[in-house]
């Protein structure tokens, strides 16, 4: 895979969480959380191949295999000198957070897993999905899908919120997302997850289309968490739509 873009924030003597954003999204998606966390943690967050800063994958490679998103995670890491952290992990990155709890649990500090699912969505509709994107792309696709992130309120109260994300979706490279639309429909990781003795931590917005409160349940069964956060009013980003919130969870947990 080629190189991917990594960002590092904080005093390097705190603890180290580590962020994983949405397929679509890229690292900003953090922004409104981060300068409250800076306080406490050093910040690691990256761009998923294609997205953001991150080279696109290359058109001539092999899918990607079941661990080729965690893999350069955990180098980095490795190359970092960093031997444990604390993940936090929206959607896809939730699945990313999933693999580390069951792959790599003595590198984890916590886990809080937010909008994600063992199993997201059919094999069938993220391989219709990758067609449609490589057809059409993800400029001319962009509105539709965005609208799908965020609630109803969120949209409301921040008019520029869905302006804003669709410019970055459209930015995506095609090849790309619809690579990370087929890992996701290769996906499932309920056969894998158990109960764990790490922290865990899991969060869902009330008006999440994409990974419902009920899918995110199904979740805390697998890895017998008994509490699920479920914020009000929110759809399937809640570091974007309620990040005072979801900061007040993450450092509460985490303390």
């Amino acid at each position: 895979m080629k190189k991917l873009f990594f960002t590092f924030e904080g005093d390097s003597h705190k603890p180290v969480i580590v962020l994983g954003h949405p397929l679509g999204m890229n690292s900003r998606v953090w922004d409104g959380i981060v300068p409250e966390l800076l306080k406490d943690f050093r910040i690691i967050r990256w761009d998923l191949p294609g997205h953001g800063l991150s080279a696109p994958l290359d058109s001539s490679a092999s899918p990607l295999t079941p661990n080729a998103l965690i893999d350069p995670l955990i180098a980095k890491c490795d190359e970092l000198g960093i031997e444990k952290f604390h993940y936090v992990g929206t959607s896809i990155g939730g699945m990313i957070g999933q693999q580390l709890v069951t792959q790599h649990p003595e590198r984890l500090l916590s886990a809080t897993l937010t909008n994600t699912g063992a199993k997201i969505g059919s094999q069938e509709a993220w391989l219709t999905r990758q067609k449609d994107v490589m057809t059409l792309g993800l400029e001319s696709m962009a509105p539709t899908l965005v609208l799908r992130w965020f609630s109803e309120d969120s949209v409301k109260t921040n008019p520029t919120l869905a302006t804003y994300w669709q410019e970055q979706l459209a930015k995506v490279d095609d090849f790309s997302y619809g690579e990370l639309c087929a890992w996701l429909g290769n996906m499932d990781l309920n056969d894998s997850l158990k109960s764990s003795s790490l922290p865990i931590q899991l969060i869902c917005g009330e008006k999440d289309v994409a990974t419902t409160p009920e899918l995110m349940k199904t979740l805390a069964s697998s890895l017998q968490v008994n509490k699920l956060e479920i914020i009000e009013k929110i759809g399937h980003v809640p570091s974007v739509e309620s990040p005072d919130q979801l900061t007040s969870l993450i450092k509460g947990f985490i303390s």
